[in-house]
């Protein structure tokens, strides 16, 4: 299916979202990519939507949309919505694995889904470093049955247990620094400088489809980066651009960044 094709049904499941919260009721989507984030962020704002994105925790990934009545407006944290006797109806699960072999998020959420789950009412998989231990971000519906039914994951026995979003642990987001400078903020150059590339082997990237910014494709090489961003290359990894304004003595601007281990 196309992005186009995509986009249009996830507009009416939003268009639809919106009649609830019109007649006076929280509407709350199922987790979305990061990609209908963006574009779920957009469309609402030109609907002029009143909405909050809440994934679990800060800097979620996979996040659902709250799109709030007129008397809810002002409410900007979806921790907050028991005041007005609504939940943000997301748990986290945190499985604990023997050790018997390292398990990864591949092998945590191949497991989670061959429990028969859609992967709309689960969000995140945080997994610690080990792969001992991990937390599943999921509809609330959905946890005390992710809880009792599952055992196993890959080959190792795993034990489940429920946990409020507010008090769960979570792995260290494992990342490595990268700075530079770069003659311009354009997409080609912070490519170069990311992934060690030529300027033209860089451009040549981005042409080719094999660069997201924001997780939206972009093929435009001369396009001006503003941080903060992400950024994946496939082939090369996935990045955060922290900051590209300071500039040196000599023109060029101070690339400040991350890469995501």
């Amino acid at each position: 299916m196309s992005d186009v094709h995509e986009f249009d049904a996830l507009a009416a499941r939003l268009d639809d979202l919106i009649y609830s919260s019109e007649k006076g009721e929280l509407a709350i989507s199922c987790f979305l990519t990061p990609k209908d984030v963006r574009f779920a962020e957009r469309y609402l704002r030109s609907k002029g939507a009143s909405f909050l994105l809440f994934g679990g925790y800060a800097d979620a990934e996979r996040q659902r949309v709250y799109i709030l009545p007129d008397y809810m407006a002002e409410v900007t944290d979806a921790l907050t919505l028991e005041e007005y006797g609504y939940s943000a109806e997301i748990d986290a699960v945190e499985l604990f694995a023997g050790g018997f072999r390292k398990l990864s998020h591949r092998d945590y959420l191949g497991s989670v889904l061959g429990l028969g789950l859609e992967r709309s009412v689960i969000g995140d998989i945080a997994v610690w470093e080990d792969g001992a231990r991990a937390v599943v971000f999921c509809d609330a519906a959905m946890s005390g049955f992710i809880c009792d039914n599952l055992c196993k994951v890959a080959s190792d026995k795993v034990r489940g247990e429920r946990s409020d979003v507010r008090g769960v642990s979570l792995p260290p987001r494992r990342t490595a620094p990268v700075t530079d400078t770069v003659a311009s903020p354009r997409c080609d150059c912070v490519v170069a400088a990311l992934c060690s590339l030529s300027r033209e082997r860089a451009r040549e990237t981005v042409v080719a489809g094999l660069v997201e910014v924001n997780y939206e494709c972009e093929e435009r090489p001369d396009k001006i980066l503003a941080a903060p961003c992400v950024m994946s290359v496939r082939g090369k990894g996935k990045f955060r651009v922290l900051s590209l304004e300071d500039k040196t003595k000599k023109g060029r601007y101070r690339l400040i960044a991350e890469k995501y281990l």
